[in-house]
């Protein structure tokens, strides 16, 4: 590219947004793989000054190979972190993307989300408290689960 990006740059365009508590949420990631592929894509047409018709097919062949790549995505929840060279619980769930290549397997992004961050983004408490309830539903049901896979264990009542 024509111009190197400072990460630390404050006025840099593709910076994410941090909310107040810092938090990077999954539409920042996004806007954030959106605005690269455009800045990419734009400095791409500057340096070659190529015409908007003789890129389209370069964007297009990149969009399909990064929704190959998201096919194969592996999205967890996780509940362990690294300190140091142990592995400890987490202070919470969080939730994991890892996106590898589809050709040679490399890794070209890896992200995580504390759960609690995802669920308060936008600010919104009634929001909250759907996502508490919908998250007691998900509680139940890998009860059942659970119940089911360690033969017959009585599981907790499950309402709709």
């Amino acid at each position: 590219m024509s111009d190197e990006r400072d990460p630390l740059d404050e006025d840099d365009p593709v910076k994410p947004r941090e909310d107040e508590d810092g938090s990077f949420t999954s539409s920042d990631f996004h806007t954030v793989t959106q605005k690269l592929i455009l800045n990419a894509a734009n400095d791409m047409l500057t340096e070659a000054k190529l015409s908007w018709p003789a890129v389209l097919p370069f964007l297009e062949t990149a969009r399909d190979m990064a929704r190959g790549d998201f096919e194969q995505a592996k999205v967890r929840l996780h509940t362990l972190q690294a300190q140091g060279e142990q592995w400890v619980d987490a202070r919470e769930a969080f939730l994991g993307i890892s996106v590898a290549d589809r050709d040679d397997g490399e890794e070209w992004l890896a992200e995580t989300w504390w759960i609690s961050e995802i669920a308060t983004a936008d600010g919104d408490p009634e929001q909250v408290r759907a996502i508490i309830r919908a998250l007691e539903k998900s509680i139940v049901l890998l009860h059942v689960w659970l119940a089911e896979k360690e033969g017959g264990a009585e599981a907790p009542p499950y309402e709709t």
